[in-house]
């Protein structure tokens, strides 16, 4: 069953029918209720956010909701969402910003645990480059976050969001506003902010980015404030040994207490970045997806190649001709090469689907080519992290090695067949960790094997196979249909959902849906002139409320009586448009 709109929904659909069309809420936060929308006249997905009536009617707050989006709508650049409109509407406050299809940084962290330092270092940049940007134009933000950091799907591209407490020069007069997990320490101490206050935001924000975990904790906000103004914060490579030299030594500038001891602008944090990553240029994005899927995929591949043969190699040693050894190794060595086999048929589905998209072996070989010119300079370790991880594979060497001679030992005595069999899951399982991480250690650095294979000819090959046969062919992105089909379609879904009887009352619904799609597609296609597209918004309008009628419906907040009234309306705008038509046909024709 669909959930049911909140007031909010309802009173902000009501006001902006025929240019904007709600879909769902996204999220809600202090200062605003976020909506996923659908602009009528550009037939794109927008981002409406609502400051919520009963805060709307607090002047102060009201004021400071307007300068977020004043303040964002003045700044033009890739990094930063902009913002195309600021609205008034009695206690409906609310403005339009584009929609990015994605998640905050701090949510991708929390679900998937600290970026690798590559994308890592990538994302900082990109926020460094938005920052320098806000403060060429006077705009402090000073509320960087990773939870203001969006992270666009597909490109990875990060945009800096909610300038809700960003202020104009020196001194924004707010000085203790912000998130105390994040703030600099002059602004922790209520004194004068300037951009380099950012700059120490986002470096905790990076900080959390590579680690998971913020520098300073504390149960009460005076705390937090405390550690911000006086302690001294966890080196990076500490907590990450993996985390490249520059980009460690960077962050760790960024959290100096004193500002002087910070990089001097946003420009300059961007360069040392850009130094850190080398030249790498940037590649498209379903390339990269594809390079990382592969990368990843020499890992699964390999580590199921190693089960198979450990198993082998345990049964073939130890039990060879022992019904035991039969029942268990075998299968789970044919087991583990068809998991492998699996994720290279997948992988040249990646594949092909890559060439699908128009981007062939062309495209992917220079991009694996600078991908191994410049991981060196994106993994170079401090002489104390190279140590530290020696250590610790050592160690971790010797651990496996003594677990994998335990578990070999523990599957040749006479014991009960339950232990037997974990016993022999361990003595597989073990030695390809830690033939895993030794790998790993050893390879620390140097260009992954796949990136090897895709500039060799068995890369030229694979694209070769995964190319047969096929026709390219462009698909259009769900962002670009258009709105009336959409409407169209979530308003049959709703009718299909009602319960039979109300369907019957109902029965001309579905035809009528159909109508008004045909008439508002036929209105788009020859809009030339105001008149028309305010017959497109009208056409739009009714589907809306046909849709949001339904919603209401099956939220109990609705009544049939309303609904079929609305039905009369939304025909009566069907004739009025068919006849608008007909009338552009005969004029054409003459």
């Amino acid at each position: 069953m669909p959930q049911p709109p909140s007031a909010e929904f309802v009173a902000l659909q009501r006001v902006v029918a025929g240019r904007y069309s709600l879909d769902r809420e996204l999220g809600r936060g202090g200062m605003g209720i976020v909506f996923l929308a659908r602009d009528v006249a550009l037939d794109r997905l927008i981002a409406i956010k609502l400051l919520p009536p009963t805060l709307a009617a607090l002047p102060g707050l009201r004021a400071r909701f307007l300068r977020e989006a004043r303040t964002a709508a003045r700044l033009s650049h890739p990094n930063i969402v902009p913002i195309h409109a600021v609205e008034e509407h009695g206690d409906l406050v609310f403005f339009v910003m584009s929609y990015v299809d994605g998640e905050t940084l701090g949510a991708r962290v929390r679900r998937a645990g600290p970026l690798p330092p590559g994308e890592a270092l990538r994302v900082v940049q990109q926020v460094a480059w938005a920052l320098g940007h806000a403060h060429a134009h006077g705009v402090i933000h000073r509320d960087v976050k990773p939870d203001n950091v969006l992270l666009e799907r597909g490109t990875g591209r990060a945009l800096v969001a909610d300038f809700g407490i960003a202020a104009g020069g020196a001194d924004g007069g707010e000085a203790a506003a912000g998130t105390p997990q994040y703030m600099s320490p002059e602004q922790a101490r209520g004194e004068p902010t300037d951009a380099r206050s950012d700059l120490y935001s986002l470096g905790v924000t990076s900080f959390f980015a590579l680690t998971g975990r913020l520098p300073f904790e504390s149960a009460t906000v005076a705390g937090l404030l405390a550690q911000h103004a006086g302690a001294a914060p966890p080196a990076v490579a500490t907590l990450t040994p993996r985390v490249p030299v520059r980009l460690a030594t960077a962050i760790d500038r960024c959290l100096v207490k004193d500002p002087a001891g910070r990089f001097p602008s946003a420009e300059a944090l961007a360069a040392e970045l850009d130094a850190a990553r080398g030249a790498f240029a940037d590649v498209a994005a379903p390339v990269r997806g594809f390079l990382r899927d592969a990368d990843a995929a020499s890992g699964e591949i390999g580590t199921a190649l190693l089960v198979s043969g450990g198993a082998l190699g345990l049964y073939f040693g130890l039990f060879q001709g022992d019904l035991f050894g039969a029942a268990v190794f075998i299968p789970a060595s044919a087991l583990a090469v068809g998991l492998a086999g699996a994720r290279f048929t997948q992988l040249m589905s990646r594949a092909r689907q890559l060439a699908r998209q128009g981007y062939d072996y062309a495209s992917v070989r220079p991009a694996a080519v600078l991908e191994q010119r410049h991981v060196d300079a994106e993994t170079a370790l401090a002489p104390g992290a190279v140590r530290g991880m020696r250590r610790e594979t050592w160690w971790l060497t010797g651990v496996g090695a003594a677990k994998t001679a335990l578990f070999v030992w523990l599957t040749t005595i006479d014991a009960p067949i339950a232990l037997n069999f974990l016993a022999a899951a361990g003595a597989v399982m073990v030695p390809v960790v830690t033939v895993r991480i030794l790998w790993g250690d050893l390879r620390h650095g140097k260009p992954s094997v796949w990136s090897r294979v895709l500039q060799s000819r068995v890369g030229r090959w694979l694209f070769g196979v995964a190319g047969i046969g096929l026709r390219r062919e462009a698909t259009r992105p769900v962002a670009g249909e258009p709105t009336a089909l959409a409407l169209g379609k979530a308003a049959g879904d709703l009718f299909r959902a009602l319960p039979p009887g109300q369907q019957a009352r109902l029965a001309d619904v579905p035809s009528l849906i159909r109508r008004l799609e045909a008439d508002a597609l036929a209105l788009r296609a020859d809009a030339t002139d105001p008149e028309t597209n305010g017959r497109l918004a009208t056409a739009v309008a009714a589907l809306e409320t046909l849709r949001l009628d339904l919603l209401r419906l099956h939220a109990g907040t609705g009544t049939l009586d309303e609904l079929t009234r609305n039905l009369e309306a939304a025909r009566r705008i069907g004739d009025e448009v068919d006849a608008a038509l007909a009338g552009q046909r005969e004029t054409r024709d003459t």
